[in-house]
């Protein structure tokens, strides 16, 4: 059984990137600043501190 997304409060220091695990057929996601995780069936999308859509999670939105 898949272990539930890890949820942790900003650190400010956000930075998403791929963890080498698969949820459900779904790539996991994680923040190095505070360790939250994310997968592309969650209602939001992880930004960097600077704003930006890291390039592994815009690929991993664009997978049908």
């Amino acid at each position: 059984m898949p272990h539930a997304l890890r949820q942790e409060p900003c650190q400010s220091r956000c930075d998403w990137s791929p963890t080498g695990e698969e949820r459900d057929g779904d790539l996991v996601f994680a923040c190095s600043g505070c360790t939250s995780e994310w997968v592309r069936t969650e209602g939001w999308t992880p930004r960097n501190l600077d704003g930006s859509i890291a390039a592994a999670i815009t690929a991993e939105l664009a997978r049908s």
